[in-house]
């Protein structure tokens, strides 16, 4: 068996801020984007990993992964003009795909995931064929008319979880159906899966698992670090 490791990277991040770029912002005095591929090649299961990221990037991460010699990466890539034909770009360099191989994707910004979340996920996706990492939702949650701003209805929030990744799928399935649904614009390959057809299957994953989206996540994270320190 085989686990490929597909990593989108290639996101603007502009509601972090215009003027830099989150992934090569510094959390703890190493950039994001290295905390998240140290702690994907740190998981024995994973084989190689495939980065996804733009032009502008391409070079900078391939100088951040020989800056602190970061393994198993087989290619850092192009990605597309959306999170899907990053993700499509990036299982398209993966080797014929068949049962036995299994590709987890993964976003470049969330860099706090723990090594067992990540092997959950491919135990549950091996066992049952698809898997998700999430977490119950803590807030209420409304439908709201964005017309008027009135409210049409609570929704019951024990049905409902908030999903993070890594996400992990037959690397055959997942591409067939990256294939069937390439011209959608879809942020979850999740979605891809259930709108084909497949049964998804969630493992737990963590309320520190964030991604980092805006300037106060880097605080958010920082904290959470600081408290696994002590």
């Amino acid at each position: 068996m085989k686990i490929s490791a597909i990593i989108p990277a290639a996101g603007s991040g502009s509601r972090y801020n215009h003027t830099k770029n989150k992934l090569l912002e510094k959390l703890k005095g190493i950039p994001v984007i290295a905390h998240t591929l140290m702690k994907i090649s740190s998981v024995e299961e994973i084989d190689e990993i495939i980065v996804c990221t733009s032009e502008d990037l391409k070079e900078k991460i391939a100088e951040i992964a020989e800056k602190y010699k970061i393994p198993k990466i087989k290619k850092i890539i192009l990605g597309g003009k959306n999170r899907q034909q990053s993700v499509f770009n990036g299982l398209l360099e993966l080797e014929q795909p068949d049962t036995l191989k299994f590709a987890l994707i993964h976003d470049g910004a969330r860099p706090l995931v723990s090594a067992g979340i990540i092997k959950e996920a491919i135990e549950t996706a091996v066992k049952k064929g698809a898997s998700i990492v999430a977490v119950p939702t803590k807030d209420t949650i409304k439908r709201i008319d964005s017309s008027t701003g009135e409210v049409i209805e609570t929704i019951e929030r024990q049905e409902l979880w908030n999903v993070q990744t890594p996400q992990v799928f037959k690397t055959n399935e997942i591409l067939g159906v990256h294939q069937g649904f390439k011209d959608e614009s879809l942020t979850d390959d999740a979605a891809l899966m259930e709108k084909a057809g497949y049964k998804i299957f969630v493992c737990m994953g963590s309320y520190k698992n964030i991604k980092i989206t805006t300037e106060e996540d880097f605080k958010i994270a920082e904290s959470f670090m600081d408290s696994e320190v002590k």
